[in-house]
């Protein structure tokens, strides 16, 4: 059970990047089928310094 939640809060830290990231790092003709994920910062950990 723990590690089934444990999974989709992981699955949720990572996002789509935008169309443009795509673009600038493959390319208009590559970016069509190649997405770029992002795991979102966390403010909190960056306020705190750690």
């Amino acid at each position: 059970m723990l590690s089934r939640k444990l999974r989709q809060i992981k699955a949720a830290k990572v996002r789509l990047a935008p169309r443009w990231v795509d673009i600038k790092k493959f390319g208009p003709k590559r970016a069509r089928n190649r997405r770029v994920s992002v795991t979102r910062r966390s403010w909190k950990r960056t306020k705190l310094g750690l």
